[in-house]
Protein backbone atom coordinates (compact mmCIF):
# COMPACT_ATOMS: atom_id res chain seq x y z
CA UNK A 1 0.00 0.00 0.00
CA UNK A 2 3.02 2.39 1.04
CA UNK A 3 4.59 1.68 -2.64
CA UNK A 4 1.00 2.51 -4.32
CA UNK A 5 0.83 6.08 -2.46
CA UNK A 6 4.37 7.12 -4.12
CA UNK A 7 2.58 6.55 -7.14
CA UNK A 8 0.34 8.94 -6.74
CA UNK A 9 1.75 11.32 -9.74
CA UNK A 10 0.89 8.38 -12.17
CA UNK A 11 -2.34 8.11 -10.44
CA UNK A 12 -3.04 11.48 -11.20
CA UNK A 13 -1.77 11.37 -14.77
CA UNK A 14 -5.52 8.86 -15.24
CA UNK A 15 -3.71 5.34 -14.90
CA UNK A 16 -5.49 2.88 -12.83
CA UNK A 17 -5.33 0.35 -9.89
CA UNK A 18 -4.41 -2.74 -12.43
CA UNK A 19 -1.29 -0.61 -14.11
CA UNK A 20 -0.55 0.87 -11.04
CA UNK A 21 0.28 -2.44 -9.19
CA UNK A 22 2.08 -3.65 -12.07
CA UNK A 23 4.22 -0.05 -12.05
CA UNK A 24 4.84 -0.73 -8.36
CA UNK A 25 6.17 -4.31 -8.41
CA UNK A 26 8.50 -2.68 -11.67
CA UNK A 27 9.58 -0.24 -9.28
CA UNK A 28 8.45 2.85 -10.45
CA UNK A 29 8.16 5.96 -8.13
CA UNK A 30 7.62 8.82 -10.06
CA UNK A 31 7.01 10.33 -14.22
CA UNK A 32 9.65 11.12 -16.25
CA UNK A 33 8.99 14.61 -17.84
CA UNK A 34 7.98 12.94 -21.43
CA UNK A 35 5.63 10.29 -19.30
CA UNK A 36 4.10 13.91 -17.41
CA UNK A 37 3.49 15.22 -20.97
CA UNK A 38 2.16 12.21 -23.11
CA UNK A 39 0.20 9.83 -20.72
CA UNK A 40 -2.55 12.49 -19.93
CA UNK A 41 -2.50 13.81 -23.37
CA UNK A 42 -3.05 9.97 -25.21
CA UNK A 43 -5.58 9.46 -22.48
CA UNK A 44 -7.87 12.31 -22.13
CA UNK A 45 -8.30 13.59 -26.08
CA UNK A 46 -7.40 12.16 -29.62
CA UNK A 47 -5.41 14.32 -31.05
CA UNK A 48 -1.99 12.55 -32.78
CA UNK A 49 1.01 13.04 -30.97
CA UNK A 50 4.59 14.47 -32.02
CA UNK A 51 7.06 13.78 -29.08
CA UNK A 52 10.60 14.96 -28.23
CA UNK A 53 12.25 12.18 -26.31
CA UNK A 54 15.69 10.92 -26.15
CA UNK A 55 16.25 7.66 -25.27
CA UNK A 56 16.72 6.86 -21.89
CA UNK A 57 14.02 8.96 -20.77
CA UNK A 58 10.87 6.62 -20.54
CA UNK A 59 9.14 7.15 -23.91
CA UNK A 60 8.24 3.72 -24.23
CA UNK A 61 6.13 3.54 -21.02
CA UNK A 62 5.04 6.88 -21.76
CA UNK A 63 3.47 5.52 -25.37
CA UNK A 64 2.77 2.23 -23.20
CA UNK A 65 0.59 2.84 -20.11
CA UNK A 66 -2.36 4.52 -21.90
CA UNK A 67 -2.48 1.82 -24.70
CA UNK A 68 -2.43 -0.54 -21.70
CA UNK A 69 -5.18 1.11 -19.32
CA UNK A 70 -7.49 1.47 -22.44
CA UNK A 71 -6.59 -2.00 -23.56
CA UNK A 72 -9.59 -4.75 -24.62
CA UNK A 73 -9.47 -7.97 -26.46
CA UNK A 74 -9.73 -8.03 -29.79
CA UNK A 75 -9.56 -10.31 -32.76
CA UNK A 76 -7.18 -8.17 -34.51
CA UNK A 77 -3.72 -5.88 -34.19
CA UNK A 78 -4.24 -2.65 -32.34
CA UNK A 79 -1.31 -1.51 -32.68
CA UNK A 80 1.88 -1.18 -34.58
CA UNK A 81 5.51 0.09 -33.00
CA UNK A 82 7.81 0.38 -35.78
CA UNK A 83 11.56 1.06 -34.89
CA UNK A 84 14.79 1.72 -36.92
CA UNK A 85 16.55 -1.56 -35.58
CA UNK A 86 16.29 -5.16 -34.42
CA UNK A 87 17.95 -4.78 -30.71
CA UNK A 88 15.40 -1.78 -30.24
CA UNK A 89 12.28 -3.92 -30.87
CA UNK A 90 13.13 -6.59 -28.81
CA UNK A 91 13.67 -3.74 -26.08
CA UNK A 92 10.50 -2.01 -26.91
CA UNK A 93 8.33 -5.02 -27.07
CA UNK A 94 9.89 -6.74 -24.27
CA UNK A 95 9.01 -3.66 -21.48
CA UNK A 96 5.42 -3.49 -23.15
CA UNK A 97 4.84 -7.34 -22.51
CA UNK A 98 6.44 -6.34 -18.92
CA UNK A 99 4.30 -3.53 -18.40
CA UNK A 100 1.12 -5.24 -19.55
CA UNK A 101 0.85 -8.20 -17.16
CA UNK A 102 -2.43 -7.53 -15.46
CA UNK A 103 -3.94 -6.95 -19.09
CA UNK A 104 -2.47 -9.86 -20.76
CA UNK A 105 -1.42 -7.85 -23.79
CA UNK A 106 0.05 -9.94 -26.02
CA UNK A 107 3.25 -8.00 -27.60
CA UNK A 108 5.46 -9.69 -30.30
CA UNK A 109 8.98 -8.64 -31.90
CA UNK A 110 9.17 -8.97 -35.81
CA UNK A 111 12.56 -8.07 -37.21
CA UNK A 112 14.89 -9.46 -40.04
CA UNK A 113 17.04 -12.04 -39.18
CA UNK A 114 14.56 -14.47 -37.36
CA UNK A 115 12.43 -17.43 -39.20
CA UNK A 116 9.58 -15.40 -41.04
CA UNK A 117 7.69 -18.92 -40.29
CA UNK A 118 8.52 -17.89 -36.57
CA UNK A 119 6.89 -14.84 -36.91
CA UNK A 120 4.26 -16.49 -38.86
CA UNK A 121 3.04 -18.94 -36.24
CA UNK A 122 2.93 -16.14 -33.72
CA UNK A 123 0.71 -13.56 -35.43
CA UNK A 124 -1.46 -16.53 -36.12
CA UNK A 125 -2.09 -17.66 -32.59
CA UNK A 126 -3.46 -13.79 -31.98
CA UNK A 127 -1.75 -10.51 -31.18
CA UNK A 128 -2.42 -7.27 -30.35
CA UNK A 129 0.82 -5.23 -30.82
CA UNK A 130 3.59 -5.46 -33.32
CA UNK A 131 6.64 -3.71 -32.65
CA UNK A 132 9.12 -4.59 -35.59
CA UNK A 133 11.42 -2.87 -38.42
CA UNK A 134 9.93 -1.32 -41.33
CA UNK A 135 11.75 -4.16 -43.98
CA UNK A 136 10.39 -7.23 -42.00
CA UNK A 137 7.26 -5.45 -41.54
CA UNK A 138 6.68 -5.05 -45.27
CA UNK A 139 8.14 -8.15 -46.00
CA UNK A 140 5.09 -9.92 -43.71
CA UNK A 141 2.52 -7.47 -45.35
CA UNK A 142 3.20 -8.39 -48.66
CA UNK A 143 3.07 -12.35 -47.80
CA UNK A 144 -0.48 -11.30 -46.17
CA UNK A 145 0.39 -12.51 -42.73
CA UNK A 146 0.04 -8.71 -41.17
CA UNK A 147 -3.07 -6.86 -41.37
CA UNK A 148 -3.32 -3.24 -40.60
CA UNK A 149 -6.51 -2.13 -41.38
CA UNK A 150 -7.95 -1.98 -37.80
CA UNK A 151 -5.03 -0.15 -36.43
CA UNK A 152 -5.89 2.31 -32.72
CA UNK A 153 -2.09 3.66 -32.65
CA UNK A 154 0.64 3.65 -35.24
CA UNK A 155 4.10 4.32 -33.59
CA UNK A 156 6.95 5.59 -34.98
CA UNK A 157 10.18 4.97 -31.97
CA UNK A 158 13.13 7.07 -32.45
CA UNK A 159 12.17 8.37 -36.16
CA UNK A 160 15.16 10.72 -36.43
CA UNK A 161 17.07 7.35 -36.65
CA UNK A 162 14.36 6.52 -39.23
CA UNK A 163 15.31 9.35 -41.37
CA UNK A 164 19.13 8.55 -41.05
CA UNK A 165 18.85 4.83 -41.83
CA UNK A 166 16.82 5.74 -44.93
CA UNK A 167 13.15 4.23 -44.10
CA UNK A 168 11.14 6.94 -44.98
CA UNK A 169 9.58 5.54 -48.09
CA UNK A 170 9.17 2.19 -46.18
CA UNK A 171 7.34 4.20 -43.75
CA UNK A 172 4.83 5.72 -46.19
CA UNK A 173 4.49 2.28 -47.69
CA UNK A 174 3.64 0.57 -44.65
CA UNK A 175 1.04 3.79 -43.99
CA UNK A 176 -1.09 3.04 -47.10
CA UNK A 177 -1.64 -0.58 -45.82
CA UNK A 178 -3.50 1.17 -42.62
CA UNK A 179 -6.80 2.30 -41.40
CA UNK A 180 -7.57 6.18 -41.61
CA UNK A 181 -8.73 6.87 -37.95
CA UNK A 182 -5.79 5.37 -36.25
CA UNK A 183 -4.04 7.91 -33.87
CA UNK A 184 -0.48 8.52 -35.30
CA UNK A 185 2.84 8.84 -32.51
CA UNK A 186 5.85 10.22 -33.49
CA UNK A 187 8.91 10.02 -31.09
CA UNK A 188 11.93 11.46 -31.43
CA UNK A 189 15.22 13.27 -30.25
CA UNK A 190 15.31 15.98 -32.90
CA UNK A 191 12.47 16.58 -35.39
CA UNK A 192 13.74 16.71 -38.88
CA UNK A 193 11.89 18.53 -41.79
CA UNK A 194 11.06 15.30 -43.85
CA UNK A 195 10.27 14.01 -40.65
CA UNK A 196 7.73 16.49 -39.91
CA UNK A 197 6.57 16.18 -43.76
CA UNK A 198 5.71 12.90 -43.32
CA UNK A 199 3.68 13.59 -39.34
CA UNK A 200 1.70 16.55 -41.81
CA UNK A 201 0.90 14.43 -44.50
CA UNK A 202 -0.77 11.48 -42.39
CA UNK A 203 -1.88 13.51 -38.98
CA UNK A 204 -5.61 15.26 -38.68
CA UNK A 205 -4.96 17.34 -36.15
CA UNK A 206 -1.85 16.75 -33.68
CA UNK A 207 0.07 18.41 -30.83
CA UNK A 208 3.62 18.66 -29.79
CA UNK A 209 4.82 17.69 -26.53
CA UNK A 210 8.41 19.21 -26.18
CA UNK A 211 10.30 18.36 -22.68
CA UNK A 212 12.69 21.40 -22.03
CA UNK A 213 16.63 20.89 -22.97
CA UNK A 214 17.55 20.72 -19.93
CA UNK A 215 14.94 17.82 -18.65
CA UNK A 216 16.32 15.86 -21.92
CA UNK A 217 18.08 13.42 -19.77
CA UNK A 218 16.52 11.97 -16.96
CA UNK A 219 17.62 12.59 -13.59
CA UNK A 220 18.97 8.98 -12.56
CA UNK A 221 22.25 10.29 -15.38
CA UNK A 222 25.04 11.99 -14.05
CA UNK A 223 26.73 13.35 -16.75
CA UNK A 224 30.76 13.76 -16.79
CA UNK A 225 33.46 13.98 -19.56
CA UNK A 226 37.24 14.23 -19.30
CA UNK A 227 39.77 15.80 -21.75
CA UNK A 228 42.56 13.67 -22.40
CA UNK A 229 44.76 13.09 -25.46
CA UNK A 230 43.63 10.65 -28.39
CA UNK A 231 46.82 8.22 -27.56
CA UNK A 232 45.38 8.55 -23.51
CA UNK A 233 41.53 7.23 -23.93
CA UNK A 234 42.10 3.78 -23.68
CA UNK A 235 44.27 4.09 -20.66
CA UNK A 236 41.61 6.30 -19.17
CA UNK A 237 39.25 4.19 -19.79
CA UNK A 238 40.81 1.26 -17.85
CA UNK A 239 41.41 4.29 -15.07
CA UNK A 240 37.72 4.57 -14.84
CA UNK A 241 36.20 1.00 -14.68
CA UNK A 242 39.32 0.49 -12.05
CA UNK A 243 38.05 2.88 -9.75
CA UNK A 244 34.01 2.50 -9.85
CA UNK A 245 33.45 -0.44 -7.90
CA UNK A 246 31.66 -3.13 -10.12
CA UNK A 247 31.60 -1.09 -13.14
CA UNK A 248 28.67 -2.32 -15.12
CA UNK A 249 28.31 0.21 -18.49
CA UNK A 250 28.11 0.55 -22.43
CA UNK A 251 31.07 1.82 -24.37
CA UNK A 252 30.19 3.68 -27.59
CA UNK A 253 32.48 3.71 -30.20
CA UNK A 254 32.84 5.81 -33.88
CA UNK A 255 33.28 2.53 -36.16
CA UNK A 256 32.97 -1.29 -35.82
CA UNK A 257 36.47 -1.53 -36.38
CA UNK A 258 36.92 0.61 -33.10
CA UNK A 259 34.61 -1.59 -31.29
CA UNK A 260 36.43 -4.85 -32.56
CA UNK A 261 39.74 -3.22 -31.32
CA UNK A 262 38.59 -1.56 -28.02
CA UNK A 263 36.96 -5.45 -26.98
CA UNK A 264 39.94 -7.06 -27.71
CA UNK A 265 42.61 -4.77 -25.78
CA UNK A 266 39.73 -5.00 -22.65
CA UNK A 267 39.87 -8.76 -23.24
CA UNK A 268 43.51 -8.95 -23.53
CA UNK A 269 43.65 -6.65 -19.69
CA UNK A 270 41.26 -9.43 -18.37
CA UNK A 271 38.01 -7.69 -18.63
CA UNK A 272 35.17 -8.85 -19.43
CA UNK A 273 33.80 -7.36 -22.52
CA UNK A 274 31.65 -8.21 -25.61
CA UNK A 275 31.11 -5.77 -28.95
CA UNK A 276 27.55 -5.33 -30.72
CA UNK A 277 27.42 -4.09 -34.40
CA UNK A 278 26.00 -4.81 -37.86
CA UNK A 279 28.60 -7.26 -38.59
CA UNK A 280 28.22 -9.26 -35.11
CA UNK A 281 25.53 -12.45 -36.34
CA UNK A 282 22.04 -11.53 -34.97
CA UNK A 283 21.83 -14.51 -32.31
CA UNK A 284 25.20 -13.62 -30.87
CA UNK A 285 24.02 -10.10 -30.40
CA UNK A 286 20.52 -11.25 -28.74
CA UNK A 287 22.55 -13.61 -26.31
CA UNK A 288 25.35 -10.89 -25.35
CA UNK A 289 22.38 -8.50 -24.84
CA UNK A 290 20.73 -10.93 -22.56
CA UNK A 291 23.78 -11.34 -20.47
CA UNK A 292 23.99 -7.76 -20.02
CA UNK A 293 20.91 -7.39 -19.33
CA UNK A 294 21.24 -9.78 -16.71
CA UNK A 295 24.65 -9.44 -15.51
CA UNK A 296 26.22 -13.00 -16.73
Amino acid sequence: MEQLEKLKEFRELGLGEKVLKVLSKKGYESPTPIQRLTIPALLKNDKDIIGQAQTGTGKTAAFSLPIIETFEHLDYIQAIVLTPTRELALQVAEEMNSLSTSKKMKVIPVYGGQSIDIQRKLIKTGVDVVVGTPGRVIDLIERKLLKLNSLKYFILDEADEMLNMGFVEDIEKILTFTNEDKRMLFFSATMPEEIMKVAKNHMKEYEVLAVKSRELTTDLTEQIYFEVNERDKFEALCRIIDLTKEFYGIVFCRTKTDVNEIVGRLNDRGYDAEGLHGDIGQNYREVTLKRFKTKK
